[in-house]
């Protein structure tokens, strides 16, 4: 496990001139099952998540993502 407190890029980057729209951040090649990555690009944050095949059920996984998500931003506006 990595855990790193480095925020990503406020300001709007560009690669041989083409604007980048959004970063995401991961490791391959790691011999980790599971393995999630966090960004922020210009304050968004940015998830990444990837597994070995077979690992996890992809529609379950998203569905429950989606669930958590939601669950979170509910909270996060029922307290301002």
């Amino acid at each position: 496990m990595t855990i790193s407190n480095v925020i990503g890029p406020v300001e709007r980057m560009a690669l041989a001139n083409h604007p980048i729209k959004s970063l995401y951040f991961m490791v391959v090649g790691v011999p980790q099952s599971l393995t999630i990555t966090m960004v922020s690009y210009m304050g968004k944050l940015r998830i990444a998540v990837g597994t070995e095949k077979g690992y996890i059920d992809p529609p379950k996984f998203k569905s429950s993502i989606e669930n958590a998500f939601e669950m979170i931003l509910k909270a996060a506006h029922e307290t301002i």
